[in-house]
């Protein structure tokens, strides 16, 4: 269906409520709109054509159940990939320990050998 661009006068609480639903409904502003008209023309067909107000807020709520259950699955895929970034940071801070490791061990042979005197240094070397 065509979209139809129009621009409306509303009251500042109204449009405070449309940001607060489109925010809890994670929709873009617009959507919120015509969902609420969805709405109110459930609720209105329901009281006018014998459907039960109740019915149709359980329409509704199954609605919502459905855009929450959406909610849901593109939370855990996003923790999903939180968890494999973990997983490699973790890996990439274990290794570097270790290299530091080495680093540290091979300046410490290397400070024990500066610590020898000249004469021993020699000694060791002509002794092979």
């Amino acid at each position: 269906m065509a979209k139809v661009k129009k621009t409306f006068r509303i009251e500042k609480d109204i449009y405070d409520e449309l940001v607060e639903l489109s925010t809890e409904w994670s929709v873009s502003q617009g959507a919120a709109v015509e969902r609420a008209i969805r709405f109110a023309r459930q609720i209105a067909s329901a009281a006018d054509g014998g459907e039960s107000t109740e019915s149709t807020a359980v329409s509704a709520l199954v609605a919502q159940l459905a855009v929450k259950d959406s909610q849901l699955a593109k939370k855990d895929e996003q923790i999903a990939k939180l968890m494999e970034t973990v997983a490699d940071s973790t890996k990439a801070v274990q290794g570097a320990q270790a290299l530091h490791h080495e680093t540290a061990q091979t300046l410490a042979l290397e400070s024990t050998e500066q610590k020898l005197s000249r004469w021993q240094r020699l000694r060791r070397a002509w002794r092979g």
